[in-house]
């Protein structure tokens, strides 16, 4: 059987063609990868007033909690996870059009945070699906933030294993 096309020369192309395709660049390697545009911003500042930026450190948005939680929603197996965070977003910017007669991003930051606070009410016993998602915000903004390296190291000051020269214990009851 005379073939002068051997594997070897198979192979050699297949690389070439992975090679290629592996350099085509994404449509917009910005762009959310769940949420629309308008709703990935509202997520930003949602987090970003959840934990903001102060003296002590950098917040949520400097720590790119939104795009985490953005990967984290895209990858979710479980339609339910998607579908509460869109109605989530979408509660935020009716609550804001009630409150302040705009979108939640339009609004001043005094309003936005009114409407924040408004969500937060029954924070330990939700009543609304709209206090429901608020639990859901906080909860993920604060897990994500604080297992950033920002959140970890430069707000809570998190050294890692070091050795102590000593133990010096803690108080009980005070």
């Amino acid at each position: 059987m005379d073939s002068s096309f051997t594997r070897r020369d198979l192979l050699r192309g297949a690389t070439g063609f992975a090679f290629v395709t592996l350099q085509l660049s994404a449509a917009d390697p910005g762009a959310p990868l769940f949420f629309t545009r308008d709703e990935f911003q509202l997520l930003d500042a949602l987090t970003d007033l959840i934990i903001p930026t102060d003296e002590h450190s950098p917040g949520a948005h400097e720590a790119l909690v939104a795009p985490y939680i953005d990967r984290s929603v895209a990858e979710a197996f479980d339609p339910g996870a998607k579908t509460s965070w869109r109605k989530g977003l979408a509660y935020v910017n009716d609550l804001s059009r009630e409150k302040n007669g705009k979108p939640f991003l339009e609004a001043s930051k005094p309003q936005q945070i009114a409407v924040v606070t408004e969500m937060a009410k029954n924070e330990f016993a939700p009543k609304t699906d709209g206090e429901k998602f608020f639990g859901q915000l906080k909860q993920t903004t604060a897990a994500t933030y604080y297992s950033t390296s920002l959140g970890i190291h430069q707000e809570m000051n998190y050294k890692g294993n070091v050795l102590l020269r000593e133990f010096v214990g803690y108080s009980v009851g005070s």
